[in-house]
Order: structure tokens, then sequence, then C-alpha cells
């Protein structure tokens, strides 16, 4: 999952960085730039963002290990699942606020839905267990269409953005569908503990990826659509069901690809891939506030009209900055995490 993690990151950081340089927040500064038509005809990286949401689910599973028993959580894991998402409801408010101040401090935003997706999944796995979160999980992804139908009017209202999404900029990936691509992760990792990652586990996934990106590519909804009046719009967070398993399908590909290409490999402890895989959560944070500040600067001395060199600045400085962030993650909260609580052992 190393692998997976790190080839997500690098393009979340390449795609932040060149949103922030072609565009002003909002809308794209011009459609007839050469950066505009590479966009264009590149917007396929888009699903590596969307697989994200995925690692997440598969991170909470992950970290479960052992203590799903019967297919359910008991109390004290209920308990440490609520604390992680207030943890990262807070990470997500203070992100906002940073990066474009306060009259954005509440926007919904990735961190938010993870928070909100690893509560509903800790309640169905101390309520009821696995096979809910499967069926709620399936419900989001289905669901999603026909609840913006429903209750598309009344997205002004901060509960109904949350869950369908709006279309002011300000509530971004709702809970439909959002939590189903999450509640994926959490049983892909689920069934890889429970058929340690066999050759029939990658099967399945290969059968399951392919089958949903041949469908993705049958309703032509395989690349997100970027609307150059509205970036981060609906057009990217309320995707239709062929997008949504397109990020699935590619998912499951680059599960297997990875696990049959690096099943033994070990990475260095402050590599890039493994800086990148442990350090996600602030590496989202830093590069975001960073992409954000940094590129009216550069675009100040170089616009992004024509082709330069000077675009490179931006994207590959942040993948060094990144690495820097999560090799501190690792030094600083991680080892000294696992430190602590030697001690309290003792």
């Amino acid at each position: 999952m190393s692998v997976v993690k790190f080839v997500c990151v690098v393009a979340m950081i390449w795609v932040h960085a060149h949103m922030a340089l072609i565009s002003d927040g909002r809308f794209i500064l011009s459609t007839k730039t050469f950066f505009y038509r590479v966009t264009s005809d590149f917007m396929f990286i888009g699903l590596f963002l969307y697989i994200l949401p995925v690692i997440a689910g598969v991170v909470l599973r992950m970290d479960l290990g052992g203590r799903v028993v019967n297919e359910k959580i008991g109390g004290d894991d209920f308990k440490r699942i609520l604390w992680s998402a207030i943890w990262l409801v807070l990470a997500g408010f203070f992100m906002s606020t940073i990066t474009w101040g306060f009259y954005v401090t509440f926007s919904w935003n990735v961190l938010q839905l993870i928070a909100l997706s690893f509560l509903a999944i800790a309640f169905l796995l101390k309520e009821f267990s696995v096979r809910a979160v499967w069926w709620l999980g399936l419900g989001a992804i289905l669901l999603a269409a026909p609840l913006r139908e429903l209750w598309g009017s009344y997205d002004y209202i901060y509960p109904v953005g949350v869950f369908i999404g709006a279309n002011d900029g300000f509530m971004l990936w709702p809970f439909f569908p959002w939590f189903g691509v999450v509640a994926f992760g959490f049983l892909t990792a689920h069934y890889y503990l429970k058929f340690k990652d066999s050759l029939k586990f990658r099967m399945s996934l290969l059968v399951v990826g392919t089958s949903f990106l041949l469908i993705a590519l049958l309703r032509n909804e395989f690349s997100p659509y970027l609307d150059p009046d509205f970036v981060w719009g609906p057009s990217l967070f309320q995707p239709g069901l062929g997008l949504v398993l397109a990020a699935l399908g590619l998912f499951c590909l680059l599960v297997v690809l990875a696990n049959t290409l690096f099943n033994k490999s070990r990475f260095r402890r402050y590599g890039i891939i493994n800086s990148y895989s442990k350090g996600i959560l602030w590496i989202y944070v830093v590069q975001m506030f960073a992409s954000q500040k940094l590129a009216p600067v550069i675009k100040s001395y170089w616009p992004m009209g024509q082709p330069t060199l000077a675009y490179f600045i931006l994207p590959v400085g942040l993948l060094i900055l990144s690495w820097l962030v999560g090799t501190l993650s690792i030094k600083l909260l991680q080892e000294k995490s696992i430190v602590i609580r030697l001690r309290k052992v003792k």
C-alpha cells in the first residue's frame, strides 16, 4: 500500500500546484494558453486524487488490525476513532483558515469527509457489523444523484451541503457518494487481512477493478471534467456513477500491481516512498497552504501563458518540501508516539 499512497500523493501535489498556477482559485485565468490545453488532455490524472479517500478507509481498517472481532468493534475503539475524527475535522478547518482566510474556515473539504466517514464506519461496526458498512457504502454511491435531485434546492443549508454537496465552491466532498469510496477502501483492507493478500484476493481485485473501469468507459465517464469557470466545483466533487467507479477500479489495479511488483520490497525509513506514505495528512495540509501562497509570487515573475521552465518551480519544490514534511512527521509524531507508548508499558 505504500507504493499506492506514494503515487497518489505525487499526483495530489502536482495537480494542486498546477491548478494554483493556471487559476485564481475559482476559475481558469485563460482557456487559450498552453497549460490549459495540457490540463484538458490529462484530466484523467485527477482519478488519483479521488483515490485519497479510499486510502483513508484502508488506513482505518489496517489500524484496527485484529480488534475487529466477529466483524464488530468495542467501545474503546469507537472512542479512539471518535477522537481521531474530531482531530481530522479541526485539522481541516485549520487548513482552510490559514490557506484561504477566516471566511472559509468552515468549508467542507476532504478531511471533514474522512472524519464523518470514520464516525459512520465506527458506529456501524459497533452497533451492527462489517456488512452494514458494505450496504451504506453502496447506498452512498447509488443514491447520490437521486438525493441531489430531491434536495438540491436546499443545498444552501449547511447539513444538506455536507451530505449532497453544493454549487458554491464552499461545500466540497459530500458524504454522498464519497462515503462509498472511503467504505470501499475499508472493505478492501478488511478482506486483504482476511485472505492474507492471496492469489485469490489479487485476482478478485483485478476482476473488480477491470469491470469498474469498463463500466466507466462505456458510460464515457472515465476522466473528470474541469469547468474553466468553476474550477473546484460540482463537475469535480459531484461526479457521475462512472467516474466514481473509475477511481475505484484504478485503485484496485494499483493495489494488484504494487503488491505484485513490490511485495517483498523494504523501503528506507526516511526515503521518499515511506515519507509520503506515513506523512500523508501533514503533507496534504502543508502543500495546500504552500501552493496557494507561492503560486501568485511565481506568476508575478513568470506568467503562465506560454511554456516556461519556471512552471516546474512550484510542483518540484512542493515534492521536495513534502518529503521533508513526511520525514518530520515520522520523526516527531510517529516515532515519538511509539517511545511514549513503550514508556507507559514499562
